[in-house]
């Protein structure tokens, strides 16, 4: 197994989940209460701590980049055994009108597991602001 190449692939989807391929997920995250978004890669899934499924465009496009990203570094994906993100989000340490505006606060952790290692990334990211549309 090519371990600096998993290792960077677990680091990248931390820093992937927080920027800018988001787009307009930040208001689906922004209607659901502080929690944890848990990603299955391998399942092409999400789930929020509050028992909720949403529909989130970020979880397709995360899936479709590790497998892309796998077949470019020559590495099988039915060699992964688990390939998760945790997203922990919160709202509320910054006071905003959130009519018109939203700070979140992130906090990611990713695995790529095999049967032989588990790789792991983290990534804390303060103050991503999201600008909400008129309804």
């Amino acid at each position: 197994m090519r371990r600096k190449a998993l290792q960077d692939l677990a680091n990248t989807l931390c820093h992937m989940v927080v920027g800018w391929r988001m787009g307009d997920d930040f208001e689906r995250i922004a209607q659901l209460p502080d929690g944890t978004l848990s990603f299955d890669l391998l399942k092409k899934s999400a789930t929020h701590s509050s028992g909720v499924s949403p529909e989130l465009w970020i979880t397709g496009e995360l899936a479709a980049w590790l497998t892309a990203r796998l077949a470019a570094e020559n590495i099988d994906q039915m060699k992964l055994v688990e390939a998760t993100l945790d997203v922990q989000h919160r709202t509320d340490r910054i006071k905003t009108d959130r009519k018109k505006i939203v700070s979140f606060d992130f906090e990611c952790h990713s695995v790529l597991a095999t049967d032989e290692r588990r790789y792991q990334g983290k990534l804390v990211e303060r103050h991503s602001y999201h600008t909400r549309v008129d309804a």
